[in-house]
């Protein structure tokens, strides 16, 4: 049920998260969630082409430390590690990699080491590994080798000359080393190894085309749906029909798709001219929810309206009239746009003038004058006239006032078209007149803020509003579907986007191919309905 009418929109939970939601988004911006991912896959395709192939050669390097103790223990784990660490920063020093190049002789000749020789370590066991990367495989293979063997050696060396050196300073001050001590120094080299003689690579390690391809697609997926959601947020329009409720506050009385004036042979009523079509059926749906709404009230008097222009509710209100002539009741329709009166161009028969703003302004017309017959038994119209310098006025005028009372005795349904509610106060004042109102929305146009402002001044009025109309909806071309609740039964359509805005005034809903489906139960329903 709606929410009371001193209950504003704005108080309606709009966080609700809806997977719908999204999977309606994703659907909408499918070319975008596509297009991007491939653009980017193919971008770094087309990046790893222009990269020259690289060739990585590994050198292991087994790095030990030996205590005093047979068993090495923890501690000396531990200082393996922290020497691994040492000469990791040694091995890509400049001083030695000056020294190792020099003795690599012609092998190493022209070879810049520092930008091809580069170190990391890994624990359990400690090792240092010693990676060298160039365009010649070869080159790479010898590079790590060569650095790899002269790297022990200077390691040893290194070590053997610091014990010489103590061993030197402790002579010159009469100390005797012994054997013990000598022992205990030359165990307490670490042990360098290279565990197995370098590899010759097979293939490079650059360019990385499948990975480059792989984060090119992730990249272009994640800018398509930030793009998608930015312009999602950009469109926030009223596209999902169970957004009514949970976001307005309001029902839904159904959906209408879009149709072409070739589909539907005329600018007539749809109901007219293709009565046995998937358009027709939706007004006769439309039909039997106003009905449910209206059930226990007297609504004799409804106001059919937008937020904003061409949004087709001039075709609904001249469809909607006909499907209530066809259950036998007597329905006038009144064109209140008298800024921009379009109703009379809806049926054949029926003339601009003399009109309702004739009768508003003119005290000797009577209401006979105005009133027109149709080429539908039952239905009767009071075009808008000629556009007067002021509308308002005579909307709100007694006279108005007295019209509508006059009809409501005579018709069983009074339907008035109005301005758009955003523009001008024409139809909030004739809100102010009528029992109900129903809101026209286009599907994939009119703005969720549009529409929440449109119901927030409809409810300043204190009318009831019955419910909203989605119109030009299309279906979507990948079968989503909806299972949209109406009153008492369900009707299950599919749409998407699409939008034309020509020819507003002739039928409402532009141009487009159309698909309505009813559930079973809703079938079942409205036909129980139609035999009372």
């Amino acid at each position: 049920m709606p929410p009371p009418a001193h209950v504003r929109s704005t108080d309606i939970d709009d966080d609700t998260i809806d997977l719908r939601r999204y999977v309606g988004v994703f659907l909408t911006y499918w070319w975008l969630l596509v297009l991007l991912p491939a653009v980017g896959g193919a971008a770094g395709y087309f990046y790893s082409q222009t990269q020259d192939p690289v060739y990585e050669a590994r050198a292991t390097i087994l790095v030990q430390y030996r205590g005093s103790g047979l068993v090495p223990g923890f501690s000396d784990f531990r200082r393996s590690e922290e020497l691994a660490a040492t000469y990791r920063r040694l091995v890509t020093a400049n001083p030695f990699l000056e020294v190792a190049r020099q003795n690599g002789g012609d092998a190493l000749n022209g070879v810049n080491l520092a930008s091809v020789i580069s170190a990391s370590t890994a624990s359990n066991p400690p090792v240092l590994e010693i990676k060298a990367r160039h365009r010649d495989p070869n080159l790479a293979a010898v590079s790590a080798q060569i650095v790899a063997e002269e790297f022990i050696d200077f390691a040893i060396e290194q070590r053997l000359a610091e014990f010489a050196r103590l061993s030197s300073a402790a002579a010159s001050q009469g100390i005797s080393t012994g054997e013990d001590l000598v022992t205990a120094q030359l165990a307490a080299i670490d042990s360098l190894s290279l565990l197995e003689p370098v590899l010759t690579p097979g293939s490079p390690v650059v360019p990385r085309t499948r990975l480059n391809i792989a984060l090119g697609a992730i990249l272009g997926l994640v800018l398509a749906a930030a793009a998608a959601a930015l312009l999602d947020n950009i469109r926030d329009t009223v596209r999902f029909p169970d957004q009514l409720s949970r976001r307005f506050g309001v029902e839904g009385l159904g959906s209408i798709f879009k149709w072409s004036t070739h589909e539907t042979n005329g600018v007539s009523p749809v109901l007219l001219t293709a009565p046995t079509s998937s358009y027709a059926e939706a007004f006769r749906q439309i039909r039997a929810n106003l009905q449910f709404a209206t059930a226990n009230r007297a609504n004799k008097i409804l106001l059919v309206a937008s937020p904003g222009p061409q949004e087709g509710k001039s075709t609904v209100i001249s469809n909607l009239a006909v499907a209530l002539a066809h259950t036998g009741k007597r329905v006038v329709t009144i064109d209140g746009d008298l800024r921009r009166p379009t109703v009379h161009k809806l049926f054949g028969a029926v003339n601009r003038e003399p009109g309702l703003s004739n009768y508003l302004a003119d005290l000797n017309i009577e209401v006979s004058d105005v009133i027109q017959p149709t080429e539908v038994e039952g239905v009767h119209v009071i075009p808008g006239g000629p556009s007067p310098p002021n509308p308002a006025e005579l909307l709100g005028s007694p006279k108005m006032g007295t019209l509508l009372q006059e009809l409501s005795q005579r018709y069983d349904n009074v339907l008035l078209d109005s301005p758009p509610v955003l523009l001008v106060a024409d139809a909030s004042i004739m809100a102010s007149q009528a029992d109900g109102v129903i809101m026209v929305v286009d599907g994939f146009n009119t703005r969720s803020s549009s529409l929440r402002a449109a119901l927030d001044a409809m409810r300043n009025t204190h009318v009831n509003i019955l419910g909203v109309i989605m119109n030009k909806l299309k279906p979507s071309r990948f079968g989503y579907g909806y299972a949209y609740p109406y009153h008492y039964y369900y009707y299950s359509s599919n749409y998407s986007y699409y939008a034309d805005p020509e020819q507003v005034h002739v039928n409402g809903n532009g141009n487009g191919k159309v698909y309505s489906g009813f559930t079973k139960k809703a079938k079942t329903v409205l036909g129980k309905f139609k035999g009372r």
